[in-house]
């Protein structure tokens, strides 16, 4: 940094320092940009097993280093955090309390079928032990404690219903649910009912709300 020095280094430095020639550094350090909205929430775990009470959820922001902007004396922030991330436990995970069929109220309506159900969440599924329902025999509501399935499903999330028959003597329903956390999650015939039987709609998966 001398006066009169000429010298392609020297005036390639000369950016480095405030004043030139007087050598008092120009520190420049990189950039980090400002911070990237959070994420949404990411599923950590599911339900399943009985014990199970609820899962993690994690969500992510980020930020980006550029150290085209630090100089010689300007400090990197490649070491700086890039990365945030929170996590907060769901205690969402609830057995099934009741299940249920309503049976159409229509000519022949009843059925000489054992009937039993099962539910399914994701990879997460159980059966109720058979017969949940032995031969109902008119139109009406069902109802039936879920004895053999001992799972825990998520309270807030949707499930699958599958009613299983034995039977070639087909049951018409119009609608049946699985009791979670209060709340019957109820699939409903798109006519006034669907035919179940052995090897007809039978074991048919029906998204509820």
């Amino acid at each position: 940094c001398m006066v009169g020095v000429g010298c392609t280094r020297c005036d390639r430095r000369k950016t480095d320092y405030k004043n030139f020639p007087t050598c008092e550094p120009d520190v420049k350090d990189g950039t980090l940009s400002a911070w990237s909205s959070w994420s949404s929430w990411r599923d950590e775990g599911t339900c399943g097993p009985s014990y199970k009470k609820g899962y993690n959820q994690k969500r992510t922001r980020t930020r980006s280093c550029d150290d085209s902007t630090k100089n010689v004396h300007g400090r990197s922030c490649r070491g700086d955090l890039l990365k945030e991330e929170k996590t907060r436990f769901l205690e969402v995970c609830k057995v099934v309390e009741e299940v249920y069929i309503h049976v159409a109220d229509y000519y022949y309506a009843g059925t000489t079928a054992y009937l039993w159900m099962g539910i399914r969440q994701g990879s997460n599924r159980c059966k109720t032990t058979i017969p949940t329902w032995n031969a109902p025999k008119r139109g009406g509501k069902y109802y039936r404690k879920p004895y053999g399935c001992t799972n825990t499903f998520d309270s807030t999330k949707s499930v699958d219903l599958y009613l299983y028959s034995d039977s070639d003597n087909a049951v018409y329903v119009s609608r049946m649910a699985a009791k979670i956390n209060g709340w019957y999650k109820t699939w409903y015939s798109s006519g006034a009912y669907k035919a179940i039987e052995e090897d007809e709609n039978n074991g048919r998966w029906t998204t509820t709300n």
